[in-house]
């Protein structure tokens, strides 16, 4: 899935930082706060560790159900009386096969829909509408693990055949080949080891609840950008509320998942409180030279809760569908901090 902001391309400089600051990341109970479409936390079980992931955006956590939540395959016995199928493969070839249907993905998210927005082809958006529909049918017969499960790769899948230069701020005006390739719902790769729960809710809440870990793990938006609305076509997917859109590219009405940590006016005391919650071992902490946070900042706050210490590593910026091929002097920071003990 495109996603900005995303750490796979950091993975590496990230557990070479924990080697040097001798933070132990193996087989570790770990929070992962504003943890988006899990990354770290897929470094984190493959390293066998019990993972608690938070983030606000509910796309977010159907990426991660389906990238990360099972560790084998699941099976659907609870609808095989309905479609006489149990295996994954199966239900996936049921659901590829459903015939299109108009409705609100078709109305609301493709050009010969009622807004005229180009986001899918005709075909995906019909596709999308019969699939989402046919999911939600399953909704009160499935645990819910295997429900979210369902929707995250029909989501990853509507993604990949997007009409969109890898957000959707707005869709592009002529067509990608990509976006014509007809939609298919595809299985993901599992990951055998660790464990996972995840939760969609605001992360100072979720810290204050929770029990001491061994490491918390933040990556906080760097800048005044809102993902709720780089997002919001996924979000209407995965939420299918069939909420009233708005403007030229149908915004969802986000006000309620606006962070904090993106407002110049609230972000330093959005941060004090959360560092001053968080009951854990260590933090390590992902941010950039762009931030609105200053470092001087961060590291003053960190050292009052322990000895910390900063790295850094040139990271090239990502502007819609390609990488930055100049040397921008961006840096991705990442602040490890040992808690002192009480």
């Amino acid at each position: 899935m495109k996603y900005i902001g995303n750490k796979c391309r950091l993975i590496g400089f990230i557990e070479d930082c924990l080697k040097d600051f001798k933070v132990e990341y193996k087989n570790v109970k770990v929070y992962d706060l504003f943890s988006g479409t899990g990354s770290v936390s897929e470094f984190f079980l493959k390293n066998n560790c019990k993972v608690l992931s938070c983030d606000n955006m509910n796309y977010a956590i159907a990426e991660q159900y389906r990238r990360l939540f099972f560790r084998e395959e699941p099976e659907f016995n609870e609808i095989k009386e309905l479609i006489g199928y149990e295996k994954l493969d199966d239900i996936l070839k049921y659901l590829n096969s459903l015939e299109g249907k108009k409705g609100y993905f078709f109305d609301n998210f493709c050009e010969e829909g009622e807004y005229k927005r180009k986001f899918f082809s005709s075909s995906n958006a019909k596709k999308i509408d019969a699939i989402r529909n046919k999911i939600d049918e399953w909704k009160d017969i499935l645990p819910s693990d295997k429900y979210n499960f369902l929707v995250g790769i029909l989501m990853n899948s509507a993604d990949f055949v997007s009409n969109t230069a890898g957000t959707y701020g707005a869709y592009l005006k002529i067509w990608r080949s990509m976006a014509l390739k007809e939609m298919k719902l595809e299985k993901p790769e599992f990951i055998h080891s660790g464990e996972i729960k995840m939760y969609t809710c605001d992360v100072i809440n979720f810290v204050k609840n929770q029990d001491k870990a061994d490491i918390v793990y933040l990556d906080p938006p760097y800048n005044t950008r809102q993902y709720p609305a780089y997002f919001s076509v996924l979000e209407s997917i995965v939420v299918n509320d069939h909420q009233k859109l708005n403007g030229k590219t149908g915004l969802r009405n986000y006000e309620n998942q606006k962070s904090k940590f993106s407002i110049k006016k609230y972000v330093k005391e959005e941060f004090v409180e959360l560092i001053d919650s968080i009951k854990s071992n260590y933090i390590v902490m992902s941010y950039s030279t762009e931030g609105i946070l200053d470092s001087d900042f961060i590291m003053e706050i960190l050292n009052k809760k322990g000895k910390t210490k900063m790295y850094n590593t040139l990271y090239r910026r990502f502007k819609t569908n390609s990488w930055t091929e100049k040397n921008t002097n961006l840096k991705e920071i990442l602040f490890i901090c040992k808690i002192k003990e009480e």
